[in-house]
């Protein structure tokens, strides 16, 4: 990078950013379902082809993704998409690691019912400019379905589920999510800040300290003297940086440590209170409620159903519903992973 105080252009930043691998693959969501993406070296990139998503990323939220959006997580986070709050979201083990596909396989969560999202998602490594870090980049970079975005004619008009048809399909999917990354970063104002050289990044810091143990007793003043920082100052940076309050990042990792004890276990409420960091049970399910709508026993009530309920016969059902569209019926003649079932 040039020295001196002379910036590095933008385009020798963004030329840099480079992604490589051919792991992509389709989920269909199935009503209550959705799937989690492990931790790792990666970036992960959700494009959203049908029906609506919620994606949860520690430290950034949730972004709620229709069709024709995309989402990509660029530092390497464990995320989960969900159709509801309290959906299972067990873990999509092909994006766990590079796999090396030529044609993106279909894998099906809770479809019996009928299929009501597919989303498209890739595992990708990813080559920074010179001097760069990740840990610069933001968690989450959402990629919207403006009509005016650059990047729109991949991501509304159908191209990204046309690009993984046939041989080669992997590898074509690579380089328009390549190009639809670069093109929203681009159209940031902080892309310089985001390629700044490596250092340390307390509040990414702090993220990973509530991430790695929410039950902590965490207070602002606490989290700030752990990565070194005055509390006013910190509080401030990080609301910027974040945006959202310290304390409101800690609350919601809670609750979704909660709801994974939940869904996942036999231990009693109070014991999942008291391990998700509230000394009471009614504080506890107050907020999760809040955080949820629904609360603590019904979610817990819920999982439990969906896992005792006798499986239905399978039927074959559309993947979209209303008049087909002439894209869908090329699909299917082609007999590609990304078309719906004939009905």
């Amino acid at each position: 990078m040039p020295s001196g105080g002379e910036a590095t252009p933008l385009s020798a930043l963004l030329g840099g950013f480079r992604l490589s691998g051919q792991t992509w693959c389709y989920a269909d969501l199935g009503p209550g379902s959705g799937f989690s993406v492990p931790s790792g070296p990666a970036v992960v990139f959700h494009a959203v082809l049908h029906g609506t998503v919620r994606l949860t990323c520690p430290g950034s939220g949730t972004a709620e993704l229709g069709a024709g959006e995309a989402a990509a997580v660029l530092t390497g986070e464990a995320h989960a998409l969900r159709l509801t709050p309290d959906s299972a979201a067990p873990t999509l083990e092909f994006l766990r690691e590079e796999r090396g596909a030529d044609v993106p396989p279909a894998f099906a969560f809770e479809t019996a019912g009928g299929v009501v999202a597919r989303v498209l998602s890739g595992r990708l490594s990813v080559e920074l400019p010179a001097g760069a870090s990740r840990t610069g980049l933001p968690s989450l970079l959402r990629i919207g379905a403006a009509a005016e975005a650059p990047w729109a004619p991949f991501v509304r008009s159908g191209a990204l589920a046309r690009a993984g048809i046939g041989p080669g399909g992997c590898a074509l999917l690579t380089c328009l999510a390549e190009t639809i990354i670069v093109a929203t970063l681009r159209a940031e104002p902080n892309t310089r800040q985001f390629f700044a050289a490596e250092r340390p990044d307390p509040i990414r810091q702090a993220l990973q300290l509530i991430a790695g143990n929410p039950s902590a007793n965490w207070t602002v003043e606490r989290l700030a003297r752990s990565v070194g920082m005055g509390r006013s100052n910190f509080a401030a940076h990080f609301t910027a940086g974040v945006g959202r309050a310290p304390m409101e990042v800690v609350a919601e990792a809670r609750m979704e440590q909660a709801a994974q004890l939940l869904r996942n276990g036999n231990l009693k409420i109070a014991e999942i209170s008291e391990l998700s960091g509230y000394g009471s049970e009614a504080a506890f399910s107050r907020r999760f409620t809040r955080y949820f709508g629904t609360s603590p026993s019904q979610m817990r009530e819920a999982a439990r159903a969906r896992s005792e309920a006798p499986t239905p016969p399978p039927a074959w059902r559309p993947l979209l519903s209303g008049r087909r569209t002439k894209d869908a019926a090329t699909l299917r003649r082609l007999g590609a992973p990304g078309a719906p079932p004939k009905g």
